[in-house]
């Protein structure tokens, strides 16, 4: 049966590969030998230490000078600024050890924002709440978001007035941030509420500003908790009415606010209902599993695993960190709860372009143009032509700019979920990734403006200390297959690594001999060829496509 019994021992490689895998985006050698010494507990504990930003905010090419809170007015259009803000948000995504990114990352597809169309101030404040916010408390995320500038403009809640209700947030609110629909169970009723709950909600929601819309200064608005702006309340826009909600949540009348200070009270009654429901728990956690562990729930996954996690959450005021350590803790996270190898955990889910390009350039070690003195090649090259322009865009992969406030399908689209990642449309993109690597080519979109980033084979083969013995093919090709994929390679996928793909069919002497060839004359030209087969073969392969 499924458990959440603690995992004893240390963790051994390929559970500390499938740990640092599902929780991170930095990748090495060091780390999973680190980690494979590790006790199970003290190993995930790590993941949650805070790790201070590497740049504090977003730069603007054009000066390399900070400009959201620096006071200094940029250059750039703000068209250009929002892309500052993503790329710095990558830039910290990969240069971190820890959860929270990977946690940002879920929080976002269940707080769903397109920022491309907001204003670089908000979109920086709606990214800095979800950080502040990884790790902690979901519930008070979800109050937060209620009033986050870039949510009152991206839903219309701005709109949202007494004479004008609009019930775009409320929806989303209830279905896609929190309780959850589940099912139909009658005209207008979904089980866990109804179309009246929403009329209700859209009610009480009604009359929350944008704070950078015309308004007299002292409106302005900063969240003490967290420092960020936030929307602020008009009670003169607001239904003061009672609200009174469904049989789902036990017929609750929250009171009307009587002004704006009690305005805040209101969202704190509406919040503390949704939140009191045991399916608000189950839901976040049925979605925690799908991000983090496998998309397949069966009925014997949510008895043993949800339910008792869901306790957890709820019992801890949606303490993100608490139910995530139980979870990346348990025996079931491991696949040690069973000895059935039709359900496999590990190597189980498919890798989303991040995870399948950012823990590429941590483990080849490959250089990334720095942010702080190669801004330009930065942010133009690397980022917005490489990354943003290429590999998103045609992996359909916008980050933080979804099509639709459902988020990204791999994440919630029933039956195939992950496997949504792989399809006609994006499937050249994301086996087109490693040949950019090791080309150093913006190959997808042509042109010659490189993607300023390649892995140079040789140096790494020599100089990286992750093969233990280039001398030797065998040891190559083992070493790298043991680090990269999820579990050992079969005989046979380790004969075509080695014999068809990497030595041709040519005794391993003849690679030993070109080695010592290429380190007496300095010429790397025989080496490098079958490097080049070795290594895309290796990242092309299916098992590289799994985490």
């Amino acid at each position: 049966m499924a458990s959440l019994t603690p995992m004893s021992g240390t963790l051994g490689m390929t559970n500390a590969k499938h740990l640092l895998r599902r929780s991170t985006y930095n990748i090495s050698k060091s780390r999973i030998d680190q980690f494979s010494g590790m006790t199970v507990s003290s190993a995930v504990d790590s993941l949650f230490n805070v790790q201070t930003l590497t740049i504090d905010e977003p730069l603007d090419y054009l000066t390399g000078q900070a400009f959201i809170n620096s006071g200094i007015t940029p250059i750039s259009s703000d068209f250009s600024l929002r892309r500052y803000v993503k790329s710095w948000w990558l830039h910290e995504a990969y240069s971190c050890t820890s959860i929270h990114y990977k946690m940002m990352l879920f929080l976002h597809q269940y707080f769903i924002v397109n920022i491309h169309n907001l204003q670089h101030r908000k979109a920086f404040d709606y990214l800095e709440l979800l950080r502040f916010y990884a790790v902690g408390s979901y519930k008070d995320l979800a109050r937060k978001m209620i009033i986050d500038n870039a949510m009152l403009e991206y839903l219309d809640g701005d709109s949202n007035t007494v004479s004008n209700p609009n019930e775009n947030f409320a929806r989303e609110f209830l279905e896609l941030f929190t309780i959850g629909k589940g099912p139909q169970i009658g005209t207008g009723n979904y089980t866990n509420y109804t179309e009246d709950d929403i009329v209700a909600a859209s009610k009480l929601l009604s009359g929350w500003r944008d704070s950078d819309r015309p308004q007299p200064a002292d409106n302005a608005y900063i969240d003490l908790e967290t420092g960020l702006q936030a929307g602020y309340p008009d009670h003169n826009r607001h239904d003061d009415s009672d609200k009174t909600f469904s049989s789902a949540f036990g017929g609750t009348v929250i009171t009307g606010a009587l002004n704006e200070s009690d305005m805040h009270r209101e969202l704190d009654d509406f919040v503390n209902m949704i939140f009191s429901q045991n399916e608000t728990a189950k839901t976040i956690c049925r979605r925690l599993y799908r991000f983090f562990v496998s998309a397949n729930i069966t009925a014997e996954i949510e008895s043993d695993i949800i339910a008792p996690l869901a306790t957890t959450l709820r019992d801890n005021n949606y303490n993100l960190e608490i139910a995530m350590k139980q979870l990346l803790k348990s025996q079931h996270f491991y696949d040690a709860d069973d000895s059935n190898s039709g359900d496999e955990i590990i190597g189980g889910l498919v890798k989303t372009p991040l995870d399948l390009l950012f823990p590429s350039i941590s483990f080849f070690q490959i250089p990334i143009p720095d942010a702080q003195t190669q801004t330009q090649e930065h942010y133009q090259e690397w980022y917005r032509v490489s990354v943003d322009e290429t590999i998103f865009t045609l992996s359909s992969f916008q980050l933080f700019a979804p099509e639709a406030v459902a988020g990204y399908q791999p994440f919630y689209q029933a039956p195939n979920y992950d496997r949504n990642w792989i399809n006609a449309n994006t499937i050249v993109a994301r086996y087109k990734i490693p040949e950019m690597l090791i080309s150093g080519d913006r190959i997808l979109k042509g042109g010659d403006l490189g993607a300023g980033i390649q892995i140079n084979l040789v140096d790494f083969l020599e100089n990286s200390g992750i093969i233990s013995d280039p001398l030797t093919a065998e040891t190559i090709v083992t070493e790298l297959t043991d680090y990269l994929f999820c579990h050992p390679v079969s005989e046979s996928r380790y004969d075509y690594f080695l014999n068809v793909i990497f030595l041709e069919g040519a005794p391993s002497f003849d690679w030993t001999f070109d080695w010592i060839e290429y380190q007496n004359t300095g010429d790397d030209s025989a080496v490098r060829i079958p490097l080049e087969s070795l290594f895309k073969a290796l990242l092309y392969s299916q098992e590289y496509q799994l985490m």
